[in-house]
């Protein structure tokens, strides 16, 4: 997403630090709801129009407020036009399949879990035992842990890899998908 108030700060040589703090508290608003955006684009899924249209109307609020700036003149003297906290709720209730009843990790923990496994696999390590994997991989081996169901197959299958269980040796394979 292009965002204007970037493309007017670059043209005129600012940083944060150059800007009011309306400004800059417009930015870290906007920044939270795009860290927010990104969680929905992680979980496969694209924003709604109508969040777009919010995103769209905060970064022009940001760029009004960086124009005062640069003309000495307050004539943005509105309120910033939505709360990131309201943009974000509709995030992620888009993130939450209506047919679902799963939840989704967190994005860090994802992210953390599928690093451990790509750790694993890059060093050579294809098959870990249980005790190993709780010392080198524990993320991994905790949502292992709280989830484990001796009747079930068990694992962790990421975007790129997967860890699952042997139940004749009892050891984890690590494959890349």
């Amino acid at each position: 997403m292009i965002l204007k108030y970037k493309e007017e700060m670059q043209k005129n040589g600012l940083s944060l630090n150059d800007l009011p703090e309306d400004a800059r508290t417009g930015i870290d608003q906007l920044n939270d709801v795009l860290k927010a955006l990104n969680m929905l684009e992680k979980a496969g899924k694209k924003p709604s129009e109508k969040t777009l249209r919010k995103i769209k109307a905060m970064d022009k609020w940001v760029t009004y407020e960086i124009y005062d700036h640069l003309n000495d003149t307050d004539k943005n003297n509105t309120e910033m036009p939505f709360e990131d906290d309201e943009i974000i709720d509709e995030i992620k209730k888009d993130i939450i399949d209506d047919n679902s009843t799963v939840i989704p990790a967190k994005p860090d923990l994802s992210i953390q879990i599928e690093l451990e496994i790509k750790n694993m696999y890059d060093n050579g390590l294809h098959s870990i035992t249980v005790e190993d994997l709780k010392r080198k991989s524990p993320k991994c081996y905790d949502l292992l842990f709280n989830s484990y169901d001796p009747e079930e197959d068990n694992g962790i299958a990421t975007s790129y890899y997967s860890l699952l269980e042997n139940k004749n040796d009892d050891l984890f394979y690590i494959k890349k998908l």
